[in-house]
């Protein structure tokens, strides 16, 4: 399969609902699905605190997951691009693949 397909925001929310009647942006918590490129589907990699507010199992940073789509898609997360003006940029910096993901 060549096609990932990833489902997530660029933050968790908050466990509780504020003044507005919102959440708030929440980074210390949030989650991703993730199906396609090898990806094993129908399980759960982590876990949160009963309230919601801390990782409490198995914690992934956001590095490992983007090191983990480069995984899925067979792409180099260390390789570094050049800017316009002669600057590298990586990919990713850092990071681990979750193998879980792939078992």
């Amino acid at each position: 399969m060549r096609t990932l397909v990833v489902w997530m925001g660029e933050f968790g929310r908050t466990p509780k609902i504020n003044g507005n009647a919102g959440r708030d942006h929440f980074p210390r918590v949030f989650n991703a699905a993730v199906a396609g490129c090898g990806v094993q589907g129908g399980q759960v990699i982590g876990a949160s605190s009963p309230d919601g507010t801390e990782v409490k199992d198995h914690p992934v940073t956001v590095n490992d997951l983007l090191a983990s789509f480069c995984h899925a898609l067979k792409i180099d997360p260390a390789k570094e691009n050049m800017s316009p003006l002669g600057r590298p940029i990586k990919i990713v910096d850092g990071g681990k693949v979750v193998k879980e993901l792939f078992a």
